[in-house]
C-alpha cells in the first residue's frame, strides 16, 4: 500500500523577528514560494499543504497550487507548538500516513534532500527523519553564573569566577582535536522533519527508528532575523540561486550524501 506523504508548511502570520516572515522577499520572491517550488518537484509528496491563520499567506498558497488548512487561533498563538499545529491538521486529514514538515525559512533546501528523506520514510525503515548539518565547533557548557560581588572600596561591582564554572562538552581540553581528525557533531538545522502519524499521535516529532539527512552549512541558512535574510540574499545573488532551481546549489556547495 502506498503511503500518503503530506508536505506541510506551518506559516502563521504572527512572526516576531521579521513581521510576516513567511512572505519576506528573497531575490524578489516570498520565502513561502521558495519552499513550495522545491516541494512541487519532490516525487514522493502525495499532497502539499500550507497551514496558516493569515489570509495573504493562504491566498498565495492557493495561487501556487498548494492546498490550505486554516489554523485556529489556539494553534497560531505565540505559545503554540508545531506539534499542536500538526495534530490539528491531522484531525482533518485521516488519509495521511507521514507528515513532512518543511520550513519555508530554510530557502536553500534541495529537492535531493527532501527526496532522500521521503525515500527513507516510505521504505518503512524509519519512524522519523530530519535534517542536520555537521559542526566542528568545540562546545562548552556553563555550570554556574558568575558571582557578582560589591567592592567595599567603592569601585563598583566585580564578577568572581568559580574554578568549575564551565566544562567541555564534546572534546577533551587536554587533547584538542584537529578538524580533520574527527567527524564533528550532527546539529539540527530545522529545515525539515518527517514523522509517521503513529509517532505524532504519541506526542513526538522525533522518535522510534530515527534517521537523518545531512545538509551542508551553506544550504542550512535558517532565516529568523533581518541579518539572516540579508545573508541569504547575498548568497542567493552571488551564486545566482533561484527558487525551485532543483539542484542549483550543487555546483557551488556539493551536498554531503
Amino acid at each position: 500500500m502506498t503511503m500518503h506523504v503530506a508536505g506541510l508548511i506551518l506559516a502563521r502570520g504572527g512572526s516576531k523577528g521579521i513581521p510576516l516572515k513567511n512572505l519576506a522577499l528573497l531575490k524578489g520572491t516570498p520565502l513561502l514560494l521558495w519552499a513550495l517550488r522545491t516541494m512541487s518537484q519532490c516525487k514522493g509528496l502525495t499532497s502539499i499543504w500550507v497551514s496558516s491563520d493569515h489570509p495573504d499567506i493562504l491566498q498565495l498558497a492557493l495561487e501556487n497550487g498548494a492546498q490550505v488548512h486554516r489554523r485556529s487561533a489556539e494553534t497560531s498563538s505565540d505559545g503554540a507548538t508545531s506539534l499542536e499545529a500538526i495534530n490539528e491538521f491531522l484531525a482533518s486529514h485521516p488519509e495521511v500516513d507521514v507528515v513532512a514538515l518543511i520550513q519555508c525559512t530554510s530557502p536553500f533546501v534541495r529537492v535531493a534532500h527532501l527526496n532522500e528523506a521521503i525515500a527513507k520514510m516510505t521504505a518503512g525503515c524509519c519512524d522519523s527523519v530530519f535534517s542536520v548539518t555537521r559542526s566542528h565547533s568545540l562546545r562548552w557548557m556553563q555550570l554556574a553564573e558568575p558571582k557578582i560581588e560589591s567592592s567595599s572600596s567603592g569601585s563598583g561591582s566585580r564578577a568572581t569566577v568559580d574554578a568549575a564554572e564551565i566544562r567541555a562538552v564534546n572534546f577533551d581540553p587536554h587533547c584538542r582535536p584537529k578538524r580533520q581528525d574527527w567527524n564533528g557533531d550532527l546539529v539540527e538545522n530545522g529545515a525539515f522533519y518527517l514523522s509517521s502519524v503513529q509517532l505524532l499521535r504519541q506526542g513526538l516529532i522525533q522518535g522510534g527508528k530515527i534517521s537523518f539527512v545531512e545538509m551542508s552549512a551553506e544550504c542550512s541558512i535558517d532565516i529568523d532575523t533581518g541579518y539572516d535574510l540579508w545573508l541569504a540574499e547575498q548568497q542567493a545573488s552571488y551564486f545566482n540561486i533561484e527558487p525551485g532551481g532543483g539542484e542549483y546549489i550543487q555546483t557551488f556547495f556539493p551536498a554531503t550524501l
